[in-house]
């Protein structure tokens, strides 16, 4: 399955369940996580990879620093487990 599927799956589902999708593309952000997602004063953010694709260094750099300003930050590499995310973090 392609990273862009996963991706794809994933944000239907949260939009589908009331979550905004921001796509963070910033050109002078490389590393940057993928997606971010907000509900209910809670944000997430995920880093999608191919399956068994690991993130770069840099893309876990940021997701580190992410994590220590007290945000959700992961990496994902399959439609169950981004959605688990979304739904366990964000629409409890």
């Amino acid at each position: 399955m392609k990273e862009s599927a996963i991706e794809k799956a994933v944000c239907d589902h949260a939009r589908a369940n009331g979550c905004m999708v921001m796509k963070l593309a910033g050109p002078n952000q490389k590393g940057q996580p993928d997606r971010m997602f907000l509900k209910h004063g809670r944000v997430l953010f995920l880093e999608f990879k191919a399956p068994g694709k690991l993130p770069t260094a840099l893309q876990e750099k940021w997701m580190r620093q992410l994590r220590e300003q007290g945000f959700h930050a992961y990496a994902c590499d399959s439609i169950q487990n981004g959605i688990f995310n979304v739904d366990s973090l964000l629409l409890r």
